[in-house]
């Protein structure tokens, strides 16, 4: 599976929690062409702010016990920027790559980390993973202006706003 057909695994994903109201957010961690663990945001149906696609499905990667050797060979695929908790969880859980659509200028940590990284982990047992943006970005922005049609004003609108 190409990089390409793996992020519109999770565009598709994103798509199925818009049609739940949800913020277009999708997150998918592969082995190789094998999906591993998937998820979206579901802070509407949760009514929690910490319910974001990584996080969920790296909890879910978490419980199946892989070793950190194996988890390095993985990669995670998000359809927008990880915030500071997400790229912090995909550190602490030894994901050796990820690759996301769109940046997220007010909270995404993937650019800030690549600048600061290095400086800063010098004697660290965690790697920066190797982070790749713009994968499949005008239908992950196509998906964002759905939500902004869909929901017409309010904080999450103004948020989406920044990112497209």
């Amino acid at each position: 599976m190409t990089v390409n057909e793996k992020m519109k695994l999770v565009i598709d994903l994103a798509e199925q929690a818009l049609e739940k109201n949800e913020l277009p957010i999708a997150c998918i961690i592969f082995h190789n062409d094998t999906i591993i663990t998937q998820s979206h945001t579901s802070e509407s149906k949760d009514k929690r702010l910490l319910v974001h696609a990584e996080i969920k499905a790296l909890l879910e990667l978490d419980k199946k016990r892989i070793n950190a050797k194996e988890k390095a060979q993985m990669e995670l695929f998000t359809n927008l920027e990880p915030c500071m908790m997400c790229l912090g969880a995909a550190i602490s859980s030894f994901v050796g790559k990820i690759y996301y659509s769109l940046d997220a200028p007010s909270d995404g940590a993937a650019k800030w980390a690549e600048k600061t990284w290095s400086a800063h982990h010098t004697e660290s047992s965690f790697c920066l993973p190797v982070i790749t943006s713009g994968i499949l970005e005008a239908e992950s922005k196509e998906l964002f202006r759905r939500y902004i049609d869909i929901h017409k004003g309010g904080p999450l609108v103004e948020w989406v706003k920044t990112i497209i």
